[in-house]
């Protein structure tokens, strides 16, 4: 068996994140729960676990960042959150992708690394919001944060199992 993987042209890569990224947002907007610091719960970490797993940390970074911020904009008076979801969702990302390549099939590594985008995603939604609505409301809504990232966590991986169990070849699309 040949280890070698085809290169990927840089077309194949920018729109594959496009498209990760529309994924993203909607799926950031299709389920918007308010919470106590005017955040709101949503799908989205779905979208950033399955990126993660599937076409590596680099992808997930950029489509999970900029489809939650994308999402923020077009939710209207959750705009102000635009910045902050870019930097903790793309972090979320990086970091799930990165964890979960030291053992990509591992079930186990894999819960890690989505546990792993949990915490910062609680905590960057924490600190963030401790500056802009006040520590207690941000305090609040660490559990909301938390069952997001759960939920995003399982799903993630299912997806992830599923479409690489229906489709083999897109384990060789990750960079």
């Amino acid at each position: 068996m040949n280890d070698e993987r085809p290169a990927l042209s840089p077309a194949f890569r920018i729109a594959s994140i496009a498209i990760l990224a529309a994924v993203t947002t909607v799926l950031t907007r299709v389920v918007q729960i308010p919470t106590v610091a005017r955040g709101y719960i949503n799908l989205g970490d779905v979208a950033i676990v399955f990126t993660a797993l599937t076409f590596g940390p680099f992808s997930a970074a950029l489509s999970g960042g900029l489809g939650t911020a994308l999402a923020d904009l077009l939710s209207g008076p959750f705009a102000f959150w635009a910045p902050i979801s870019l930097v903790v969702h793309g972090l979320q990302g990086l970091v799930v992708g990165v964890i979960a390549a030291a053992r990509p099939t591992n079930i186990v590594v894999r819960i890690i690394a989505g546990v792993a985008g949990m915490a910062i995603v609680a905590g960057g939604y924490f600190v963030a919001g401790g500056f802009i609505t006040g520590w207690g409301p941000s305090l609040v809504d660490v559990p909301a944060n938390i069952l997001q990232g759960g939920v995003g966590v399982v799903l993630g991986i299912l997806l992830a199992i599923a479409v690489a169990r229906a489709y083999p070849p897109v384990r060789q699309w990750k960079w």
